[in-house]
């Protein structure tokens, strides 16, 4: 697997990872629309697109298939960090180490390139399997947001989560 910026080409394969709603709206919390579409991907790349502290990229797998998409935000470059946030993975590829992998790629580059001392990411509390994807990844909790998301009538609370590089 290996990373590179996020381009136009992938907003329809990304897009066709997210059909069921209820995994649409873990992974977005409704800021974007369901059913999801490529261009409303290309709109963020559009809007961000000057934003120093946001990036979008896609992890490709051996052959050059996109395989999963997360966007970087937040870059605090004066306190090192930054937040990682949309993170998917292909359906079809889901549960078999290849969100984990991507997060290792993922931690590589914010702290071996970028420099970054602190990745944060937020996840709902009913997503056990991203939780235990993050877990695995090297994140530990360090708290929750104020504010729950309402889905369906039901509250989902955001576990705020983070991975400190170890200069040792």
């Amino acid at each position: 697997m290996r990373l590179r910026p996020y381009k136009s080409c992938d907003g329809d394969i990304v897009a066709g990872w997210l059909t069921d709603e209820k995994i649409f709206s873990m992974w977005c919390a409704g800021r974007y629309q369901f059913p999801m579409t490529g261009a409303q991907i290309d709109a963020r790349l559009a809007s961000g697109g000057d934003n120093p502290c946001e990036w979008m990229m896609t992890a490709l797998d051996d052959d050059g298939t996109p395989v999963g998409y997360f966007l970087l935000r937040n870059a605090d470059w004066k306190a090192n960090s930054v937040h990682i946030g949309f993170i998917v993975v292909d359906a079809a590829k889901r549960g078999k180490g290849n969100g984990r992998q991507m997060l290792a790629l993922a931690k590589q580059y914010c702290f071996g390139i970028l420099g970054m001392k602190r990745i944060t990411l937020g996840v709902f509390h009913v997503n056990r399997r991203a939780i235990e994807c993050y877990e695995s990844a090297g994140f530990v909790p360090f708290g929750t947001e104020e504010e729950p998301f309402v889905y369906n009538g039901r509250e989902w609370k955001v576990i705020l989560m983070e991975c400190v590089r170890n200069d040792e």
